[in-house]
């Protein structure tokens, strides 16, 4: 098994943050992956550590399934490892003529890390296309779970709640046109880059939306645009994005989000819910 001693986070966060980490572990199969967590006391399983926020103090290590990537399309039906990159994935079918995942081209996330957070865009998330996983639960048992066990709800699934990792995930697609479906990727591809700052490292969306009104415009009305904590920055593009100007550190992007929370509840007696996760 592959494993980096004393990793720089910046290879492991699409934040590229500053600051290392102990170890970072690539099992290539499930034996290697059990056999490993029963020997570790604090661990992080991460995709393409796109929706992550490590600390530099963080004292575990980081187990990377990039090694479970398998893919196999069989007609409409898609089996794919969690370690899959959802935006190749995308790519990929939309290629085959198979519609239903255009929303997530430009995720930058894996397969997994879409399942775990319920990824979505344009109106649509995992649950339009999932039918099961299969994952290893917390006795290092694999189980299937269907799309109602999975609890997908906003940028939530029960894989949060349980401590179950997964490994593998089964989509049903639709047969479409090629060319409309890549018409579709490229539209969304054009929105994506005129109101997302792609330009820096981030995270993609820092909060949730509330129900009444978008976590950006409680942000940019606080008169949070530009708002800096060490190299972490408000985004003047995107008020719901921090970005990466140099070499900002977990702590810098934490401190900003406390900052940015404690102003938009000041202002709008709003309580922004994070979206992004925080490993210290």
């Amino acid at each position: 098994m592959k494993k980096i001693d004393n990793a720089s986070i910046k290879d492991f966060t699409t934040y590229k943050l500053s600051g290392h980490v102990k170890t970072v572990y690539f099992p290539d199969n499930v034996l290697e992956l059990t056999e490993l967590l029963q020997s570790l006391d604090k661990y992080k399983i991460i995709g393409n550590g796109s929706n992550l926020i490590i600390s530099s103090k963080y004292d575990g290590v980081l187990i990377s399934l990039k090694n479970f990537d398998k893919l196999d399309i069989d007609d409409e039906y898609v089996k794919v490892g969690a370690g899959y990159s959802l935006t190749q994935l995308s790519l990929n079918c939309a290629k085959r003529g198979l519609s239903g995942l255009e929303f997530a081209y430009g995720i930058p996330g894996t397969v997994g890390g879409a399942i775990y957070q319920n990824a979505g865009a344009y109106g649509k998330d995992m649950s339009c296309v999932l039918e099961k996983v299969l994952v290893l639960d917390s006795d290092y048992k694999l189980v299937y779970l269907s799309l109602a066990d999975l609890k997908l709800g906003y940028r939530n699934s029960i894989l949060k709640s349980k401590n179950y990792i997964c490994l593998e995930a089964y989509l049903k697609l639709k047969k479409g046109n090629a060319d409309l479906i890549k018409k579709e990727i490229l539209q969304n591809t054009k929105i994506r880059k005129e109101k997302q700052p792609l330009e820096y490292p981030s995270a993609g969306s820092v909060f949730r939306n509330p129900s009444s009104v978008s976590a950006g415009k409680l942000i940019e009305d606080a008169g949070l645009k530009g708002t800096r904590v060490g190299d972490a920055m408000v985004s003047f593009k995107h008020a719901n994005f921090i970005v990466n100007v140099g070499k900002a550190t977990g702590e810098d992007v934490i401190s900003l989000i406390d900052l940015v929370r404690k102003k938009v509840y000041d202002k709008s007696g709003i309580l922004l819910k994070l979206e992004q996760e925080i490993i210290e």
